[in-house]
C-alpha cells in the first residue's frame, strides 16, 4: 500500500503514485486525519449519463482540455489525454482510468484538479497559489496562470528557501490563523524556463517525469509539514511594467477572493470559509509585485528575499 499526505489529505494508494511520493516530501509529512483512498484501473468507473457540466476547460480549437462533471453529490474529472477521475461526495475515495498519455497523465490531472478540490470538499480553502519556508513562515506567491509562480518558487529555494507548494496551496484555518499544507512534490516548469536551467546546469536534478508542449513535469522535495502562513506576494507582470520589481502593500481585501483556485464549490458553509481565510490573510503582509516582461525569476527572487530580509 503506498501512502503519502499532500494538500492537508492522507492518501493511500494499492498502486505506486510517483507524482506523490517523492523523496523528502509528502510521505514524512505529519498525518492530517483526513484520509483520501485512491483506486486507478484500467476501466473507467461508472458515471451517469447526462450529468451536470460544472467546467468545461477547452482550446482554442474548442476540443476539450478537461471538464469536471457533478451527478447524486459525486464529481467527475476527465479529458481525452487525461483520463477520468471520480471524486466521492465526501472526498473520501477517488476512482481513475487513463486517457491518451497514460498513467502520467493521470496522475498529472489527479494532482493538478482532483487532489485540491477534495481538499476544498474536506474543509479546507485551495488558493491558486506556489508557497516556499522561509525561516519557519510560509511565503505564498499567488498569480494567474503563466505569470511565473513555479519559476519564482524554485529560484527562492534556490536561495535557501524550502519548496511547501508548485500551483496549487492547501491552507487551514488554525487559532486565529493559516495553516499552509506542503501540496504534490512535483514542479511543472515551463519549458522555456526549464531550457534556460538546463543551459546553466541547474535542470534535472532531481529528475524528469513528464513532458508536454507546454511544461516539464519534475521531481520536487518538499518541507515535511505544514507551516503558518505569513506572507502573500500577488504577482502583477504588465506589458509596461517597471525595470526592477515595485512592491504596493495590497489594501483591497476583495482582491484575495480572485487569489481562490476553486469557484465552483458555493455553498454557504464553503463561502463563509472563504471569506474568513481572505480575512485573516488581510491581516497578514500582503502585498502586489509589480515588474515587467524583461524581469527573469532569478530578479524577482532577489527582489522579495530582499524584501522579507527587511
Amino acid at each position: 500500500m503506498a501512502t503519502a499526505t499532500a494538500f492537508g489529505l492522507d492518501l493511500d494508494s494499492a498502486t505506486p503514485l510517483p507524482f506523490l511520493q517523492g523523496e523528502g516530501a509528502g510521505a514524512a509529512a505529519r498525518p492530517t486525519g483526513r484520509q483520501l483512498r485512491i483506486v486507478y484501473g484500467e476501466q473507467p468507473p461508472a458515471w451517469p449519463e447526462g450529468a451536470q457540466v460544472v467546467s468545461d476547460e477547452r482550446g482554442l480549437d474548442g476540443e476539450v482540455i478537461f471538464q469536471i462533471e457533478a451527478a447524486d453529490g459525486a464529481y467527475r474529472f476527465h479529458g481525452p489525454a487525461y483520463g477520468c477521475s471520480v471524486l466521492s461526495g465526501e472526498a473520501t475515495a477517488v476512482e481513475g482510468a487513463p486517457g491518451e498519455e497514460g498513467f502520467g497523465g493521470w496522475q498529472r490531472l489527479l494532482v493538478a484538479q482532483v487532489l485540491p478540490f477534495a481538499a476544498a470538499l474536506r474543509g479546507l480553502e485551495v488558493l491558486h497559489a506556489g508557497a516556499v519556508v522561509v525561516g519557519g513562515i510560509g511565503v505564498a506567491l499567488s498569480g494567474p496562470t503563466g505569470s511565473g509562480k513555479t519559476s519564482l518558487a524554485l529560484a527562492l529555494r534556490r536561495r535557501g528557501a524550502e519548496l511547501l507548494a508548485d500551483d496549487v496551496l492547501a491552507v487551514e484555518r488554525a487559532g486565529e490563523g493559516l495553516l499552509a499544507h506542503p501540496g504534490a512534490p512535483i514542479a511543472g516548469i515551463d519549458r522555456a524556463e526549464a531550457e534556460r536551467l538546463a543551459g546553466r546546469g541547474e535542470g534535472e536534478r532531481a529528475g524528469v517525469l513528464a513532458v508536454n508542449a507546454r511544461e516539464q513535469v519534475e521531481r520536487a522535495a518538499l518541507a515535511s509539514g505544514p507551516a503558518p502562513l505569513g506572507a502573500l506576494f500577488l504577482l502583477d507582470r504588465r506589458l509596461e511594467g517597471p525595470e526592477e520589481p515595485r512592491f504596493e502593500a495590497e489594501g483591497d481585501p476583495r482582491q484575495l477572493l480572485a487569489s481562490t483556485f476553486n469557484l465552483l464549490l458555493a455553498s454557504p458553509e464553503r463561502l463563509a470559509g472563504l471569506l474568513d481565510v481572505c480575512a485573516r490573510l488581510a491581516a497578514r503582509r500582503v502585498e502586489r509585485i509589480i515588474f515587467g516582461p524583461a524581469t527573469d525569476p532569478d530578479q524577482l527572487a532577489a527582489a522579495i528575499w530582499a524584501r522579507l530580509s527587511e
